[in-house]
């Protein structure tokens, strides 16, 4: 075998190795954007009206209609929006239409007459016309009479009667938490406090999730992100609990440079009236 013989065949496996590699290069692209196509593209809320944990007034004006607008397009035959209050009664007249001039808004009108004074629950579904992916949730928003708000001191004793408060070690981290007043069909108040095992709060919390979900009632997930009060503690309130019954539970604590904290748990809740 001469020289030119041997250099030319160098030249051939050179040239078939860079094929090669060039074809995995593109494979490899290639399967990463299905990838992400099929893992971010889904038809999820960009927002709500009412938006949600918002507050409504019987004495001012009831909203008419739930509208909830979407990041794709929606398939109107396997989507829906429903309103129960905190009997998980319907309050909406099951009129659910898309937009005709904006075909990722959808809503459905309310039936006033039936929205009194506490939580209501929206739960909504989503077919995405864009990638055939299924998306659903929930969230509340709540009808207050303003005379028959509660005073401070009084909402204080009775979340003190009440509050249901537990914990949990994960990776070294304490988390107590606290809900109070602990009944269905009005305004918690959601409570964390982390510490490590030396008692001394983290200092590298990103943000605190509490996920809700009422299998029973076919409510969920509904999610709430609490804001810091001081270092190591968190807190928020809502109607997230809009019923009695069992609710699961999720909270996540994101962490900078570790991985989450995330713990589950479930309660069994009361009525306001009882």
């Amino acid at each position: 075998m001469t020289w030119f013989q041997i250099y030319d065949k160098n030249k051939l496996i050179l040239l078939s190795s860079f094929l090669v590699s060039l074809t995995i290069i593109l494979v490899l692209i290639l399967v990463g954007n299905m990838y992400n196509q099929n893992v971010y593209a889904h038809a999820t809320p960009i927002s709500y009206s009412p938006s949600s944990n918002s507050v409504v007034r019987e004495n001012g004006t009831l909203p008419e209609n739930i509208v909830i607008t979407y990041s794709e397009r929606l398939e109107p035959k396997a989507s829906y929006i429903r309103v129960t209050n905190s009997e998980n009664e319907r309050v909406d007249n099951d009129d659910y239409i898309i937009s005709d001039t904006n075909a990722r808004e959808s809503s459905v009108s309310i039936d006033t007459s039936k929205l009194q004074p506490g939580i209501h629950t929206v739960t909504w579904l989503a077919l995405s016309k864009d990638d055939g992916h299924v998306t659903k949730g929930s969230y509340v928003f709540t009808v207050a009479a303003l005379e028959e708000e509660i005073s401070d001191t009084d909402a204080n004793a009775t979340e003190a009667a009440n509050a249901f408060i537990d914990s949990a070690i994960v990776d070294n981290v304490n988390i107590t938490y606290t809900i109070s007043p602990f009944r269905s069909g009005v305004n918690n108040n959601f409570t964390i406090s982390l510490s490590d095992s030396n008692g001394d709060p983290p200092t590298n919390i990103r943000t605190v999730f509490w996920i809700f979900n009422n299998e029973q009632a076919g409510l969920g997930p509904i999610s709430t992100e609490l804001s810091k009060v001081e270092e190591g503690v968190y807190s928020g309130s809502g109607g997230f609990l809009s019923q009695p019954g069992v609710w699961e539970v999720e909270i996540t604590v994101q962490r900078v440079d570790a991985y989450d904290l995330n713990h589950s748990f479930d309660i069994d809740i009361r009525n306001a009236s009882t």
